[in-house]
């Protein structure tokens, strides 16, 4: 097995958070609306009052035996590197995983702290970019540092903190809003995932589970951009080679015609029906012994296949293969009159039978080219594949897809959730504009994977900067910048910042009453020697404006916002503010979305390749942030 070489890909400098949570996930049109009920308040309170009422804390994960899995995930991760990779990547590889700290403390029986410390580290070190953290080694040796960290945050409050999570947990519950808000979302997740952590919270999760069930990323791609994606003219030249009755056919033949693709209605696939109008003429000779054929042939095909997309991937169904093939017979040569004459009376006899034959290998023929060209219209497939790789670096887990398509658009139903994650409550917004293809993504699907990313982790500027898709600074900004600083190591500009998230609600994203609000948590925040100790919140507010040429862009409004636990600043703390303002100032750019959108000159398909799109349409509504562009 090849084990990628260890490479320093800074955390998602391949892929902007947002493009890791929305890569290759599409949703279907509803035209319903729902939204968290009285009904599901008075069910979800009755599966928690039962299940705090039967919480055991001696049925917590043991610490021991969490310690016991680490140490054999951390031994069959160094055996795989030792079969699987030569002497120089295995070194790499186990110098990046750093493992001797963690082991060396679960084997001197170091404090609990130490080992909850060290176990974090390893986990954490285990989440981004780098290739090969999707493989299964690693993935392991992740998944049980983190279990080893929560057992042994489980063991030193005896349970109380799962205790809390179920009585905070009725109390939020009581007083969540039909459409619930971004800050009780969050809480939701975090006390589902405390509950979760202790083995006992199965019955809570599911209830919650299928309340929060809706659908939370959403791509649509409309009629009109599959169109023209697919219709073209079509011109092929052939040689022509068959062997028909025992006459060996030598010619060309010119195949010209038109494509079409339409949209079929479906619900449990995706359907593209996909058309061949066209007309085939050959001019070939037939070799049968010393006689020569001279024949010309027209051909009329009328070919529909059905391409049919869902979770298992792209397949062609037979629809219909017309073909009419007419052909003449122009001059038999031969030197003797005699053999001519009986050339042409067996080749009038043959003819039915030989015409019916190369019917047959025609319509063979065509239908294998038609699905080989079929076949070009699928290149989400390597994406999907790509996008699962993605997801395993990050500890993300893949979203369910449902494929589906109506006559005016093709999309995938998708829910994006952890194990112990929910979806939306809300089904998302119809779109009642036209457009080519339209992106729709709910703070739930935003929460999800920050949660998991990002909660209680240190950044610096420069990652922090990538985490969020490149948005905040463009090159040319960032060399201006650079230019206005010079060469002066003091500049306080120059040195770089560093934050460490919370726990809760790390990245902030809400889409409603079309405000888009967009932030950063953190509980320390560091520039120089320059540090501040306490919770803070930086926060921007963009609104969506539309530009004299009808393309929309969003807007930051005012400067960035920074807010801090407690109601009074000490004098420090009063200095550091502006500093803060002025770091993210950075991140969170004037305008987003005026950057257009363009297709790679080298796509599958041709017929998009160097296509520019810009956004049409930006909606927030009901925790949904829309997208469309043309």
């Amino acid at each position: 097995m090849h084990v990628p070489p260890l490479r320093d890909c800074n955390f998602m400098s391949r892929f902007g958070l947002f493009t890791a949570i929305v890569f290759c996930v599409f949703l279907t049109p509803s035209d319903s609306f729902g939204q968290f009920s009285e009904e599901h308040r008075a069910k979800l309170i009755t599966v928690i009052e039962s299940t705090a009422a039967n919480f055991k804390p001696e049925r917590l994960p043991d610490p021991e035996s969490a310690k016991a899995d680490f140490l054999a995930m951390a031994e069959a991760a160094e055996k795989y590197f030792q079969h699987a990779t030569d002497s120089d990547n295995r070194a790499a590889w186990l110098q990046f995983l750093n493992l001797d700290p963690l082991i060396d403390a679960i084997k001197s029986r170091a404090a609990d702290a130490a080992v909850m410390g060290e176990a974090r580290k390893v986990r954490d070190r285990l989440i981004g970019m780098t290739p090969g953290l999707e493989l299964s080694a690693i993935s392991s040796l992740r998944d049980s540092a983190w279990r080893l960290y929560q057992a042994l945050g489980l063991r030193s409050t005896k349970g109380k903190r799962v205790i809390a999570s179920f009585q905070a947990m009725k109390k939020l519950i009581s007083e969540l809003k039909p459409n619930p808000s971004t800050e009780q979302f969050a809480q939701v997740g975090f006390f589902l995932g405390m509950i979760d952590s202790s083995g006992q919270g199965d019955e809570v999760l599911d209830a919650f589970r299928t309340v929060f069930d809706q659908p939370n990323v959403v791509i649509l791609v409309g009629r009109p951009l599959l169109q023209r994606a697919v219709d073209r003219k079509f011109t092929r030249v052939e040689p022509v080679r068959e062997n028909i009755l025992g006459t060996r056919i030598v010619g060309t033949a010119t195949m010209n015609g038109t494509v079409t693709a339409n949209l079929l209605p479906s619900t449990d696939s995706a359907k593209i029906e996909i058309g061949f109008k066209g007309r085939v003429v050959s001019n070939n000779t037939g070799y049968n012994g010393p006689v020569r054929l001279l024949t010309t042939g027209v051909g009329d095909i009328d070919l529909l296949r059905t391409l049919n997309i869902g979770g298992s991937g792209f397949q062609l169904s037979g629809s219909k293969t017309d073909v009419e093939l007419e052909t003449k017979i122009d001059a038999i040569c031969h030197k003797m009159e005699l053999v001519r004459k009986i050339a042409w009376k067996t080749a009038r006899r043959k003819k039915p039978q030989a015409d019916r034959i190369a019917t047959e290998l025609l319509r063979k023929r065509v239908s294998q080219q038609f699905e080989a060209e079929s076949s070009k219209l699928s290149p989400a497939s390597g994406l999907l594949d790509q996008g699962g790789s993605t997801l395993q670096r990050l500890s993300l887990s893949a979203p369910t897809q449902a494929w589906s398509s109506t006559e005016k658009m093709l999309a995938i139903d998708s829910l994006f959730r952890g194990d112990h994650q929910l979806g939306s409550v809300i089904p998302r917004p119809a779109i009642d504009e036209t457009f080519d293809a339209a992106i729709q993504i709910h703070e739930s699907a935003i929460e999800n994977a920050c949660a998991t990313i990002l909660a209680g982790r240190t950044l610096d500027e420069k990652k922090l900067d990538e985490l969020l898709g490149k948005i905040g600074r463009g090159a040319a900004e960032a060399e201006e910048t650079k230019e206005k600083q010079g060469d002066d190591p003091d500049s306080s500009d120059a040195e770089p910042f560093e934050i460490v998230f919370s726990q809760l609600r790390p990245i902030i994203f809400e889409a409603r009453d079309q405000v888009i609000r967009l932030g950063v948590s953190g509980r320390r925040f560091t520039k120089g020697n320059r540090v501040l100790q306490k919770a803070l919140e930086v926060t921007a507010t963009y609104k969506p404006t539309t530009r004299d040429d009808g393309t929309v862009v969003l807007q930051r409004e005012g400067k960035v916002k920074v807010g801090f636990a407690g109601k009074k600043l000490s004098i420090s703390e009063a200095g550091m503010k502006p500093v803060i303002e002025k770091s993210f100032a950075k991140v969170f750019p004037d305008v987003l979305l005026e950057r257009v959108l363009k297709v790679d000159d080298d796509a599958n398909l041709e017929s998009l390749r160097g296509t520019e799109f810009r956004p049409l349409l930006v909606e927030a509504a009901d925790g949904w942030l829309t997208i469309a562009i043309h």
